[in-house]
């Protein structure tokens, strides 16, 4: 896979379909922090070793832990980071050094987007943050319905 490819491929990869995370959590806008934070923390953790297998190239955990942190990203709707993902658990299949480098460094790029992102709704945001976060996607604390609908 060229750089070209996955740069193409990856574009947007550090937003979060908020509407979609939304109706997953049944309109339930702490349930959506929750998620966020979970994910957030887990992924910090999953990001560290995907480094340090990808250091030892061990290939197998390399694909386990893209395997598992693609399907913890999809569960938040973060449709970006989980491409990369897979992008990441099929080079650890292919045993493909130079393609996981580079998908480390977008991977890595879209984690600190997706940090930015995200960062109203961290526990402790202060409350003009998130009220700020809530008017951008259309929702209140205590909606239980996306704005949309």
């Amino acid at each position: 896979m060229s750089h070209s490819e996955l740069s193409n491929s990856t574009d947007g990869a550090s937003t979060v379909d908020f509407m979609s995370l939304l109706g997953r959590c049944l309109g339930n806008f702490k349930i959506v922090e929750r998620a966020i934070a979970t994910f957030r923390d887990a992924g910090w953790s999953d990001l560290n070793q995907l480094q340090a297998a990808l250091e030892q190239e061990d290939f197998e955990a390399v694909v386990e832990i893209s395997h598992r942190f693609k399907g913890a990203a999809s569960n938040v709707s973060a449709v970006g980071l989980s491409k990369i993902l897979l992008f990441a658990e099929q080079a650890g299949r292919e045993r493909n050094r130079d393609d996981l480098a580079r998908i480390m460094a977008e991977l890595s790029t879209a984690w600190d987007g997706f940090q930015r992102v995200v960062n109203a709704l961290a526990p402790g945001a202060s409350e003009a943050s998130r009220d700020s976060f809530e008017q951008v996607i259309g929702v209140s604390e205590t909606s239980h319905a996306c704005a949309r609908c």
